[in-house]
């Protein structure tokens, strides 16, 4: 009796041990890595950006996480992994082979939407980001250089605009160089030079800086300051001379996890990112502290100081090689505080929190019967409930300024993408009641 209770014993536990043996995963020794079909993009910041290395043992999943991975870079439009046999039984070559975007570039979201007003009226309105996936509904167009092994530089028009509603959009030409791989590490710099729309004085070139530092294959750290100065001129009035300035100080620093096929139109993955604003507004002009012709003016000075936080989270389901659903929530809160001086039209100083709630549901389907590495173009379905708050303590502001408003709707859109190597294009249409 106890040695058959042994023998059971035994039994357990070699299938126990046989049954982790089938659970762990396969691990393929890469003993050289060659990228293919490259033209401009050198092989050396492909093979950086990938996260593998020579001579060390990966499984399927980490194979796959950094061909997606490389599907995301901007100048990547699609990449194949395949093992091939090596020098000896056990030893692969892992061949890459990479469809490259043009040197010349394009991301342009066109999608107003029709307000229904409660079927009073109706109005144009394009300042809701219909387009969960990205951080901002971001437009530009330009050109990029490849410059050595890992370095690129970039040329074009630009246009910013987050969810916050205290911090500033704007559009703009920009330079810039990317330097990838730093100090022999998978991190990146970015420094851009912009100037803003309408500023037509050179000495309004705005600098920003970008600095991100991969922790794995699919999370990656990032740090972003900027400093914008949008206007500055002086302004003679009543024989005196006032200068008119408007600026902003931005540093933001960001975690995202993401697991998607693409940047821009994903079919499948998930997207998790938390970010840290810091926004530092200052405005300097004339005003009147009284109500007639006579009243002299006197110099005006505003500053406002705002600290956010935004969480965005979406995930991607492929239904087949056509079709996929998305669904995602999408959060974020300030504290903003501003002052005057002097305190005319608006108070010495005065706070308010804003806020914000998105819900997004989606369906895609692609036009093209059958999986291409030049693109894509897909039809896709969107549904929101989007609700806006201008102070979550108080809810709302009376005053006569134009600031943002409650809102409360639901909202639909149905628009076109079309990817392709020489950008992204996405046109539609989206039509919202007022809650």
């Amino acid at each position: 009796m106890k040695r058959t209770f042994l023998t059971a014993i035994a039994a357990i536990l070699i299938a126990g041990t046989l049954r982790a043996d089938d659970a762990a995963p396969a691990r393929f020794l890469v003993e050289r890595i060659e990228v293919r079909n490259t033209k401009r993009v050198s092989s050396t910041l492909v093979v950086s950006e990938t996260l593998l290395r020579e001579g060390h043992e990966y499984s399927e999943e980490d194979l796959r996480a950094a061909s997606l991975r490389l599907s995301r870079m901007p100048f990547i439009l699609s990449s194949d992994f395949a093992l091939e046999k090596g020098s000896d039984r056990g030893r692969y070559v892992l061949a890459i082979t990479v469809q490259e975007a043009k040197p010349f570039f394009y991301l342009l979201d066109i999608r107003p939407t029709l307000w229904d007003d409660s079927r009073r009226s109706a109005r144009i309105d394009s300042d809701i980001d219909v387009d969960p996936t990205t951080e901002s509904k971001d437009a530009g167009f330009g050109f990029r250089w490849f410059v050595g092994g890992r370095g690129v530089v970039h040329v074009g028009y630009v246009s910013h605009a987050d969810r916050q509603s205290f911090t500033r959009d704007f559009s703009g030409a920009a330079i810039g160089y990317t330097q990838y791989g730093l100090f022999g590490t998978a991190a990146f710099a970015t420094i851009n030079l912009r100037l803003p729309l309408g500023s037509s004085q050179t000495n309004l070139i705005s600098p920003q800086l970008v600095v991100g530092v991969p922790i794995t294959k699919t999370q990656t750290l990032s740090f972003d300051v900027e400093n914008t100065r949008f206007s500055r001129s002086t302004f003679h009035i009543s024989d005196q001379d006032f200068e008119r300035s408007e600026s902003e100080q931005l540093i933001s620093l960001a975690w995202t996890y993401n697991t998607t096929n693409q940047p821009f139109v994903p079919t499948s993955g998930t997207v998790l990112r938390v970010s840290a604003v810091r926004s530092n507004q200052d405005r300097t002009s004339f005003t009147f502290t009284t109500i007639g012709f006579d009243a002299p003016p006197v110099p005006l000075a505003s500053h406002l100081n705002g600290t956010g936080i935004d969480l965005v989270g979406n995930h991607y389901w492929e239904l087949s090689e056509r079709n996929s659903v998305s669904a995602g929530v999408l959060t974020g809160w300030g504290t903003v505080r501003e002052r005057n001086n002097p305190p005319t039209f608006r108070p010495a100083s005065f706070g308010y929190r804003p806020t914000y709630e998105i819900l997004h549901a989606g369906f895609s389907r692609n036009l093209w019967r059958t999986e291409s590495k030049n693109g894509d173009s897909r039809i896709e379905a969107d549904l929101l409930y989007v609700l806006r708050q201008f102070d979550v303590e108080h809810g709302s502001f009376v005053s006569a300024n134009p600031y943002p408003y409650n809102q409360s709707a639901v909202e639909g859109v149905i628009s076109w993408a079309r990817r392709s190597s020489w950008g992204m294009l996405r046109l539609g249409v989206g039509y919202a009641w007022q809650r």
